[in-house]
């Protein structure tokens, strides 16, 4: 009888165990993703003018990455976030929408540890058209 008990006991605790380490290994890529988010100093707003070196058409976000150069004329790469595929598809934005060599001006939320990273505001192109608009409080980086 007491055996009988303590197998149980034992077959609990080890499924307990398991059932942690598993959903435990989930846990770091989530929580990895949604703290990035909070890095962004939705305060304050910088503008830049560059050239795009690659537009990354992915989910959760797409991320643009530009060359500007600094006052020295040094070519600095920044890399910015934006929200999802089929938000920026309902705005009629398009994996071809911007496109390396492509000059554009950048305003965005930076990152608050000073990295060349953000979150776009708009994009405007070099005719002037603001595209992927956001509000400060509607952009991934809150």
């Amino acid at each position: 009888m007491i055996a009988a008990k303590l197998t149980h006991v034992m077959k609990r605790f080890f499924t307990s165990i398991f059932l942690f380490a598993g959903l435990s290994s989930f846990a770091g890529p989530l929580f990895a993703h949604h703290v990035s988010r909070t890095g962004f100093d939705v305060k304050k707003q910088v503008t830049v003018k560059g050239t795009v070196s690659r537009f990354d058409w992915r989910n959760p976000h797409v991320v643009i990455y530009m060359d500007v150069k600094d006052a020295d004329g040094k070519v600095v790469a920044w890399t910015f976030e934006d929200v999802n595929v089929s938000q920026l598809v309902q705005e009629g934005i398009t994996r071809n929408t911007l496109k390396p060599g492509q000059e554009i001006t950048a305003t965005f939320n930076p990152a608050v540890d000073g990295t060349h990273t953000g979150v776009i505001l708009k994009v405007i192109l070099t005719d002037g058209e603001e595209i992927m608009v956001r509000a400060p409080r509607q952009n991934p980086g809150n």
